[in-house]
């Protein structure tokens, strides 16, 4: 399902941004910022593929009262780690939800979720190149004040310890606002 989601990822992408709007991870001029934003292309992936069902879900939350959708559409640079659906899937069935379905993430606490979506994104346009070195690890702050581990090797490593990798080859999908990076495991906070 990864190559699935990492081709319908590189179609819309390239539908809603243009042929400059998504670079080869090993490109190290990613090109000029698309016009669509990271809610934009997530959804243009979604109506698609079905993909992002969970993300964007948990994103229009009725009690976050659209904040956290303004946050990504608006004109401030931030990076997204998105998980594609099989790792909400993963996730829940990790914790015993037996009937997975993207509106669940509603009915759990407001906190949680924001806790949750806060480890998925960071500040600023963070390419490939910007994420993971070559030579050592890297710590990045994401939103919540937690950090993530980069490591030479593309994993990534999260504050529960858990070893998420990119879907490669590892993309970066260039929104007018910041960065997508689609990742197969739900990062954990601590």
């Amino acid at each position: 399902m990864s190559k699935n989601v990492l081709k319908a990822a590189l179609v819309a992408g390239a539908i809603v941004l243009g042929s400059t709007g998504v670079a080869q991870a090993e490109s190290p001029v990613p090109g000029k910022p698309g016009t669509a934003n990271i809610v934009e292309i997530a959804s243009a992936v979604n109506a698609q593929t079905g993909e992002f069902d969970y993300l964007l879900a948990a994103a229009t939350c009725p009690y976050f009262e659209g904040a956290i959708v303004a946050l990504l559409t608006g004109s401030d640079a931030y990076t997204l780690f998105a998980p594609t659906d099989a790792a909400f899937e993963g996730l829940q069935r990790a914790l015993g939800v037996e009937t997975p379905a993207p509106a669940i993430t509603c009915t759990l606490p407001q906190a949680t979720v924001f806790n949750i979506l806060a480890y998925h994104v960071t500040d600023g346009r963070r390419f490939s190149n910007s994420v993971f070195n070559k030579r050592s690890v890297k710590m990045i702050e994401m939103l919540n004040g937690q950090y993530i581990v980069t490591n030479p090797d593309l994993s990534i490593n999260d504050a529960a310890g858990q070893t998420v990798r990119p879907v490669l080859p590892l993309v970066n999908i260039n929104a007018s606002n910041g960065v997508i990076h689609v990742i197969d495991t739900v990062l954990l906070p601590n």
